[in-house]
């Protein structure tokens, strides 16, 4: 098997095309709860990929618990399904671009704002400058509409027109959006991550329970000289998020 060219823009990694098709053989049954997955060498020569490609998609299965690993026996199916039922992976700009995969944006609101010395030290705005609120809930396309997270995404004034290309592509970030329409190139995503409660009207949107624990993410979208493109701020249930990071030793120099 051939992993399918990537589309245009930011591409997912293949290690994570890898184990987004793992997942779909699991979820149909093709390998099913109690089966052992082909081993290492053989996903090597089945996605014509390298060994380390495989093993960060097979960390990618564990991290949402779908697999569990032993030496001498191999990587056995633990669940047809991610924990929680619909829990999302990241470990890069290119899935997050690529979140259209799964996932469908619902437009709750738009509101146009002047950014308050409040608003602006919270997302990293200009203070009296003019900017736009899409209010949306992504639901994930798998398992039927499932909600997986309240997202409010914040734009100058000059990205109006985004508006109305969110309602036409759902399917679509709105950073990105801006990038095709207004000829702009992501270049760096700066995340802030911190844990929230739900409060009663996000628990009654996500249908989870109120007070229970969250994930809050703001996402700054930059391009290479450090410009703001779009604020996005992300509020998860804690069962429908994990955010997957790697980090390496450097190397000393010889």
């Amino acid at each position: 098997m051939k992993l399918a060219s990537p589309s245009k823009g930011m591409n997912p990694t293949r290690y994570s095309t890898v184990a987004k098709d793992l997942m779909q053989a699991i979820a149909s049954g093709r390998y099913p709860v109690g089966s052992l997955l082909p081993t290492e060498f053989e996903l090597c020569d089945l996605y014509n990929v390298s060994r380390h490609t495989v093993r960060a998609a097979i960390d990618q299965l564990l991290t949402q618990g779908l697999v569990s690993r032993r030496k001498r026996v191999g990587t056995r199916v633990e669940a047809s399904s991610p924990r929680g039922g619909y829990s999302q992976s990241l470990a890069s700009v290119a899935e997050l671009a690529h979140l259209a995969d799964t996932q469908q944006r619902e437009i709750q609101g738009v509101r146009h704002f002047v950014a308050d010395l409040s608003e602006a030290a919270r997302l990293g705005l200009v203070p009296g400058e003019h900017y736009f609120c899409v209010s949306s809930i992504r639901v994930d396309r798998q398992h039927d509409g499932a909600p997986l997270c309240w997202t409010d995404v914040y734009a100058q004034r000059d990205y109006t027109a985004v508006i109305e290309l969110a309602r036409e592509h759902p399917d679509q970030l709105i950073a990105g959006l801006i990038e095709q329409h207004y000829g702009r190139a992501i270049a760096v995503v700066d995340q802030q991550v911190r844990a929230v409660l739900l409060t009663a009207e996000m628990a009654r949107a996500l249908k989870a329970e109120a007070g229970s624990p969250g994930l809050k993410i703001i996402r700054h979208y930059r391009e290479e000289n450090g410009d703001l493109m779009a604020v996005s701020e992300t509020v998860h249930p804690d069962d429908r998020f994990t955010l997957v990071t790697q980090m390496r030793r450097d190397r000393s120099p010889a």
